[in-house]
């Protein structure tokens, strides 16, 4: 872009000045950070230049609490959620960079027919003539069913690209004959074999002390080099250091009780359901739950009924048996109009997202104010906690303005502390610290000197700051004398395994080595966990039968071997069978090579965070951090 403003200006350099005047005051303004508050137009990420917008967050965080919102609350799943959808968009972005440097392209037409067919897969879209309905109608639909066709487009647009990639990358795995002749082995040759295996136990190795840890140390070189690693000062806040503050007298309990006591109304019903969708269905469902009720109410049995014509499948042998149930475990239409019943009475019909029900009462209780005291305590107290901790590190944070935080913490009672070093790594623990898997990511995202949120871990609540980097070296063996302990007790316990499989089976075979199983003849490619190690896969490949493997490991640490008891060699390859063990393999690998260019540009974009640089529009990649809650996973 650069270069052809060049060589405009080249040739007509007074009008040009102007306009690029123009163009990089515009260009300054696009690069300078957005103000204000966050708005649907708010950009939370951009990936080479693709910005992902918190409308489209917003919508696939709908989407994902569609998936998983039944399973907790969504206020709890916030933060995994948003990380998931974010993470999600970031490499829908990535693919679309990948497909435009393999000048990759899906057209809106190979969408729409796909969408097309999709949609015609349900029959409440078609007409009498098994058609798509007209736009209108469909319009319709969608509003009733809350079914949003422009993120079916999306995920459809997605799909065609990544199989284009797929199909692409194939064509450049080189596959061969000798390639393809194992290939063929190892789905189709069917293998016996007994086998054995021997656990590496680094527990059991004593520690030796300083002298020999040293020298092992010295001897490691640069095998305890430790990459970057960050120090925070942070602030810690738990129940004690707020005291009396999260303590809930009998008054507020009281009030509590009072305010929710709809929450702790139980009622036992029946239910007959009717489904609908959009307003003629309605009308219809309404229509025939009305007669019922009068056929209901002259003593026809509910129950039976129910068994017999409720629409909800859980309704077939319970009779339509809901038990009990809270006033806020139903949609609100339907527990209002329980609440209004007596018992044995039958509701008018009520209208909820599912269509059309008819009602019976059997049986209300309450829980009384001292059967749920202990429950409210402890969900008032946590409020409390919650609210007084973040408003506490809140105040540190501002009153710290971006400094150090000892002062401001030490003002409000809360004294601050320095980490130990740490380095990126996901299971990164730390005495005093057990936050620290969580904060690791966020604390490498963020900029030496820079503070962070406050923070809830269950109970306690964090707030930090990056304090310094320490650059790549190797540590002074005091500060990673843990490190080393662990190195020399694995390698010290792998050489003690390794000599006493040797020595078993030349003694007594697989039996003397530890407890033997069998494995039925069978395709190898079935056994997934011990053929994904390469010189397991090529041992049981070519061990003669009555013959014993050498010593090998596992992909989880164990020294294993084994005896081929019988094999039965792959048919020949057809021409058929070829071609599709060709278009198999390759597509295997290719979904590989695709996986792994995207880990590249995703590192390589990583390399250049700056939303609001140049570099950062175009070539980087950038999470807004004040405009989302969860770090996204990388």
């Amino acid at each position: 872009m650069l270069r052809s403003f060049r060589q405009v200006f080249k040739s007509n350099r007074t009008p040009m000045a102007a306009v690029m005047i123009v163009v990089l005051l515009g260009l300054v303004a696009y690069l300078a950070p957005g103000g204000g508050g966050v708005s649907s137009d708010t950009v939370v990420a951009r990936v080479y230049g693709r910005e992902v917008l918190m409308r489209d967050l917003e919508e696939h965080m709908q989407e994902l609490y569609q998936r998983y919102g039944k399973q907790a609350s969504p206020e709890a799943l916030k933060p995994f959620i948003q990380s998931q959808a974010l993470r999600d968009l970031m490499n829908q972005k990535l693919m679309e960079e990948l497909a435009e440097r393999h000048h990759v392209v899906v057209t809106d037409e190979e969408v729409g027919a796909r969408l097309r067919a999709f949609l015609r897969q349900y029959p409440m879209l078609l007409d009498a003539q098994g058609k798509l309905k007209s736009n209108a109608e469909l319009k319709q639909v969608f509003q009733d069913t809350g079914f949003n066709p422009a993120m079916q487009e999306r995920a459809i647009r997605s799909e065609l690209l990544r199989g284009k990639l797929v199909q692409q990358a194939a064509l450049r795995v080189p596959l061969d004959e000798g390639w393809l002749a194992v290939e063929n082995r190892l789905r189709n040759e069917k293998v016996a074999f007994q086998q054995a295996t021997l656990a590496v136990v680094p527990g059991a190795v004593a520690d030796p002390g300083d002298a020999v840890l040293e020298a092992f140390y010295k001897a490691g070189g640069q095998r305890f080099l430790q990459p970057p690693r960050r120090v925070i000062q942070y602030v810690a806040v738990d129940r004690a250091a707020l005291g009396k503050d999260v303590q809930v007298d009998e008054a507020a309990l009281k009030a509590a009780f009072d305010a929710r006591k709809g929450d702790y109304l139980e009622m036992k019903a029946r239910h007959i359901l009717f489904k609908a969708e959009g307003e003629t269905q309605i009308q219809e469902a309404t229509a025939k739950a009305q007669l019922l009720r009068e056929r209901l109410l002259k003593g026809q049995d509910f129950a039976k009924a129910a068994e017999e014509l409720s629409e909800d499948p859980s309704a077939k042998g319970n009779g339509g048996d809901l038990g009990w149930f809270r006033f806020p475990q139903m949609q609100k239409p339907f527990s209002e109009a329980a609440a209004a019943l007596k018992p044995g009475e039958i509701s008018p019909p009520v209208r909820t997202i599912y269509g059309i029900h008819l009602i019976q009462l059997e049986g209300r209780r309450e829980k009384k104010f001292e059967d749920v005291k202990a429950e409210l305590a402890r969900e008032i107290s946590d409020s409390r906690f919650n609210a007084r901790a973040q408003e506490r590190l809140e105040q540190i944070r501002k009153r710290a303005n971006g400094g150090d935080l000892a002062a401001a913490a030490k003002s409000l009672g809360s004294p601050a502390q320095l980490s130990q070093p740490f380095s990126h790594e996901p299971a990164a623990q730390m005495d005093g610290l057990p936050e620290l898997p969580q904060l690791t990511a966020e604390a490498f995202r963020m900029k030496v000197g820079e503070v962070s949120k406050p923070q809830a871990f269950g109970d306690r609540h964090i707030l930090f700051r990056v304090q310094e980097e320490r650059p790549e070296a190797v540590p002074p063996f005091p500060e990673i004398r843990a490190k080393v302990l662990a190195a020399y007790r694995l390698e010290e316990a792998r050489k003690q395994a390794v000599a006493k499989a040797q020595q078993a089976l030349q003694s007594g075979g697989l039996p003397a080595m530890g407890p033997v199983t069998d494995q039925a003849a069978a395709p190898l490619s079935g056994l997934r966990d011990l053929v994904a190690h390469p010189g397991i896969r090529k041992a049981l490949l070519d061990t003669p039968i009555g013959q014993t493997t050498p010593v090998l490991w596992t992909q989880d640490g164990k020294v294993w071997a084994a005896r081929i008891t019988s094999r039965e060699p792959a048919p020949a390859l057809t021409f058929e069978t070829r071609r599709a063990l060709i278009q198999e393999v390759q597509t295997s690998e290719a979904q590989k090579l695709l996986s792994a260019e995207l880990q590249s540009l995703d590192q390589q974009g990583r390399q250049h965070p700056g939303l609001s640089s140049f570099w950062g529009q175009f070539g980087g990649i950038h999470v807004n951090a004040s405009a989302v809650q969860a770090p996204v996973e990388e």
